[in-house]
């Protein structure tokens, strides 16, 4: 039995991926009371085919497209990080930004793409957002000796997380039932019109997908997830 939290954190490479990802869990959660805030690492500038669109014009129509996908869902808030498509590094600004946005809303729970992935290739900005959000949670925001600006200058506190969910991971060991939510997933990636190919298929396509992992699962429409849950006995360092 898995609870609900009561505030969720999804570090996201790309508009669309939280959806595909974990978009049935991210409604049966709201749907239930959770406080979920995205945090989205890219622009989505250099995700399109067509020669004549622009990159500046591709971020805009994905961010709208990202905003409309959040609200089928029932997410309070989408942070905008804006790093260029593909271009997302492992940089001390970067960690900067997303231990910022762990510590302003303090998550029971914070999402991610499973970066290790190894018999199957994933976009490079999937692999760094979720080493980003890892080393995030496991390494600086529940420590007062990392980013101590963000304490003295802007009034944040450390905060320890007590779970990771890691969606897209080849070794699960979490089912999340999702039936009644499976349909608004489909909706919240119908938003995202950019980048859906035969879109008359999507409903199909998601219950089919949802079908195959609840069978794993044993549950009729499911998503996975590596599941970490981080010691108790540490959350001390985060009381201050």
């Amino acid at each position: 039995m898995i609870s609900t939290p009561s505030s969720v954190l999804l570090v996201t490479p790309h508009q669309d991926d939280a959806e595909g990802g974990c978009g049935g869990t991210v409604a049966k959660w709201a749907k239930q009371g959770a406080k979920v805030v995205y945090v989205l690492c890219t622009n989505g500038d250099k995700g399109s085919s067509d020669p004549d669109m622009t990159s500046p014009k591709l971020a805009d129509i994905r961010e709208r497209e990202q905003k409309n996908a959040a609200d089928v869902l029932g997410v309070r808030e989408v942070v905008f990080l804006r790093h260029p498509d593909g271009e997302l590094e492992e940089s001390l600004e970067i960690r900067a930004q997303i231990v910022r946005e762990v510590r302003r809303h303090r998550p029971d729970v914070v999402m991610c793409v499973d970066p290790f992935r190894s018999t199957s290739h994933t976009h490079r900005d999937h692999r760094v957002s979720g080493l980003l959000a890892l080393d995030a949670v496991f390494t600086y925001s529940w420590s007062p000796s990392h980013f101590p600006e963000q304490i003295q200058d802007e009034g944040l506190r450390p905060h320890r997380v007590k779970e990771m969910y890691m969606w897209g991971s080849e070794r699960p060991d979490t089912y999340v039932d999702i039936t009644d939510t499976v349909d608004m997933k489909a909706q919240a990636l119908a938003e995202h019109v950019s980048q859906m190919k035969q879109p008359e298929k999507l409903l199909e396509r998601v219950r089919s997908r949802s079908q195959r992992v609840g069978e794993m699962g044993q549950l009729p429409y499911a998503e996975s997830f590596h599941r970490i849950v981080l010691n108790p006995k540490f959350l001390h360092w985060a009381e201050y």
